[in-house]
């Protein structure tokens, strides 16, 4: 009898462990491969261990949970807890997140970091949270800048001139390549492949080596060193969720993005060269451009987004400020 009680009170104990262990899940777009998810993955490890196995992450790479803005609607409504991507997708919950995804606001990807980094964001994070019930839990883990892959050459600005440009679902994109005279057309990130393949577009925006990780490369043989846009890393976080973990879990969670952090940060710069090297050897050409010549084409979109509303006035002000 006295076994009984002891083996049905540790099972007891064990049950209670389960229940205690809270389940968050991280939805991304991108493949495994990605150092994102990669660094991601480590967080999980990394938070497991900080808490004691009182939180679980669990990773959801390459769309499984619905593409980028179906996944954030899930977090807004609590039945996904948290999703991770580039910055830009926030804009279409709070507009001045665009100034992460405009091309050529930003001077370089370490100005963008260091706005990242500023009041400037935690004021943004702020209108997240108030409007939107969602928190930003990193912004600015390092991408690669953004480029552009085609089916044909791209030496200047004339040559996109009309090109059939496949761009998120998101306003500074679409503003953007308008600007600089192409046609942009939005295309889920699951479906670039097959919309090089098809016609449906002539080229796509993207970092190297999302080009490189759904083989673009494959269906488009010409990549235009652009360099239009410093877009980081950024996750974000049901609020309701978060406020139920407690500060010990929070601050591990905190303290296990850092970390993370900086290997998906080493994993990028260290991949970039391989990736340059596998395209090339995959017969893709490779072509500077006078980036100068874009840059001057866009140097009035950032007050025309703000005239239009896309973010607050004299948000743009604030960023040229921080050198």
């Amino acid at each position: 009898m006295r076994k009984m009680l002891v083996a049905v009170a540790m099972l007891m104990a064990l049950s209670n462990g389960a229940e205690a262990a809270k389940q968050l899940r991280v939805g991304m777009v991108m493949t495994p491969d990605h150092p994102h998810v990669i660094a991601m993955n480590k967080f999980g490890d990394l938070v497991k261990a900080k808490t004691n196995g009182s939180v679980e992450i669990k990773v959801f790479p390459t769309s499984q949970l619905g593409n980028a803005i179906a996944q954030i609607q899930s977090v807004k409504m609590g039945t996904l807890e948290a999703f991770m991507d580039g910055a830009g997708w926030y804009g279409q919950l709070v507009g001045d997140y665009y100034i992460f995804a405009t091309p050529y606001l930003m001077k370089d990807i370490e100005h963008t970091r260091r706005v990242a980094a500023s009041p400037i964001a935690d004021e943004i994070n702020a209108k997240l949270i108030e409007k939107h019930g969602m928190r930003m839990l990193t912004l600015g883990w390092l991408r690669l800048p953004r480029d552009v892959i085609s089916k044909k050459p791209i030496k200047s600005l004339a040559d996109v001139q009309g090109l059939k440009m496949r761009v998120p679902e998101l306003t500074s994109f679409s503003e953007g390549w308008r600007a600089l005279g192409a046609s942009p057309t939005p295309v889920a990130y699951s479906e670039i492949y097959l919309g090089l393949q098809q016609g449906v577009v002539e080229s796509a925006e993207l970092s190297m080596d999302m080009f490189y990780n759904i083989k673009l490369y494959e269906v488009a043989k010409y990549i235009a060193l652009t360099q239009h846009q410093a877009e980081p890393g950024a996750m974000i976080i049901n609020d309701r969720f978060y406020k139920g973990l407690t500060p010990a879990e929070q601050k591990a969670i905190g303290e296990a993005l850092k970390e993370a952090g900086a290997l998906n940060d080493e994993l990028i710069r260290k991949d970039q060269a391989r990736i340059v090297a596998a395209m090339k050897a995959a017969g893709v050409t490779f072509s500077e451009v006078n980036r100068a010549e874009f840059r001057e084409k866009t140097k009035n979109l950032p007050y025309a987004l703000e005239e239009k509303g896309v973010w607050t006035k004299g948000l743009y002000d604030k960023v040229k400020k921080i050198d």
